[in-house]
């Protein structure tokens, strides 16, 4: 298991950079290119959500409830995860399954997608850097 801990680790980690730098940059470069890569993103999104949603609710289940902080962590972890989730599949289903060939993103899914385009680098480090402390590696240690 500390195998899959450490690779979702760093996969969570990656992510959550690559969401966050293609979430800044977007306003620098070219429109089409901007949805090409959204477009490619959010099925790797879409595993991510998951899987932080995953991870929170195991590391929810496993928490010392006699340790008030270690509690208090894995429940805002499994909450802000299930957040994460229900907004990205909702909003991914309604714009790629729902949507009008015409339809124009609106200005409130807009505002949602924004939302959760600065929610997900968040939680997805988080969890990944949980996911490296759990297994005695953190981001940026050494492993000497």
């Amino acid at each position: 298991m500390d195998g899959i801990k450490r690779l979702f680790g760093y996969i969570h980690v990656i992510l959550g950079l690559l969401v966050a730098a293609q979430f800044v940059l977007s306003e620098v470069y070219d429109d089409d290119a901007v949805i090409q890569v959204w477009d490619i993103l959010n099925y790797f999104m879409a595993v991510g959500a998951i899987a932080a949603l995953v991870f929170s609710f195991l590391r929810a289940k496993s928490a010392d409830k006699s340790d008030l902080q270690e509690w208090i962590s894995a429940s805002a972890m499994l909450i802000a995860s299930a957040a994460l989730f229900l907004l990205y599949f909702e909003q991914w289903f309604a714009w790629t399954v729902f949507k009008d060939a015409a339809d124009e993103i609106g200005d409130f899914r807009s505002l949602i997608w924004t939302a959760v385009d600065v929610i997900f680098p968040i939680v997805n480090v988080i969890v990944g850097s949980y996911l490296l402390r759990s297994v005695g590696m953190s981001p940026g240690a050494s492993t000497e």
